[in-house]
């Protein structure tokens, strides 16, 4: 099978300024070709929240599912019509909201002192119209350093949190050189690689902090990692890139 490989250096991002928030994006609609999308992953916004800020305020989101990775800080999320979906999370914490047939939410940073940098994550879900949820989870550093932890599957197999897609999303963070293998999960899947921080080296291509790297038909991918490297690996259906 033909596979397709498109690189992504950090400085080629659209940034915005948002006054509260500084923000890199990798994927959006009014983008050239290959950075509107990459199969069901369709935005990863890269910002630094502002000590205090209080988001966008509340607004609304409809069949996505959204999700947030604390990279450094803590993140309060608000949710006016489930008080039970409000909460806290901080570094390295991840949570999902799968909007479904539609929320009304806000993300503020939870520090009057610290910036709040945070990855946001938008999939396309499985189906339209699915009931809200929302759901959360800290990471044990012991499960993520010097190896791949799992964050986020369809099923919520080996204690990750459950997306209405079929994806699978993992997380490391390598203090050491060290070379991993990771296999896609099936025949033709498309493997999208986003470094959080430091370097490493995928397909040929020298990767550093904001950097991403898609395959299609992706089979096996190599990954050479020096000390600091941290970095996503999405693991997606068969991908096609926009």
């Amino acid at each position: 099978m033909l596979q397709d490989i498109i690189f992504h250096p950090a400085d080629t991002r659209d940034f915005k300024d948002f006054g509260f928030m500084q923000a890199h994006l990798s994927f959006k609609p009014h983008l050239p070709e290959g950075r509107k999308r990459f199969g069901p992953l369709i935005t990863i916004d890269d910002g630094t929240q502002a000590p205090g800020s209080q988001g966008f305020g509340l607004h609304p989101h409809r069949d996505v599912e959204v999700i947030t990775f604390l990279v450094s800080g803590e993140v309060k999320h608000i949710d006016p019509n489930v008080p039970a979906h409000s909460g806290t999370a901080a570094a390295k914490g991840v949570q999902v909201i799968t909007a479904g047939r539609g929320i009304v939410h806000n993300e503020v940073n939870n520090s009057p002192t610290a910036p709040m940098r945070a990855l946001k994550i938008w999939l396309a879900p499985r189906a339209t119209g699915l009931a809200p949820h929302y759901s959360k989870m800290a990471l044990d550093a012991a499960d993520y350093t010097n190896r791949l932890r799992p964050i986020l599957s369809p099923q919520g197999d080996e204690g990750t949190l459950v997306a209405q897609q079929d994806v699978r999303l993992c997380y490391g963070q390598f203090n050491r050189n060290d070379t991993l293998a990771y296999p896609a999960t099936g025949p033709v899947r498309g493997l999208y690689l986003f470094m959080v921080e430091g370097t490493g080296t995928a397909a040929g291509h020298a990767l550093a902090k904001g950097d991403g790297l898609g395959l299609t038909n992706a089979g096996e991918l190599a990954i050479h990692t020096e000390p600091d490297a941290e970095f996503l690996i999405f693991d997606l259906p068969e991908t096609s890139i926009h």
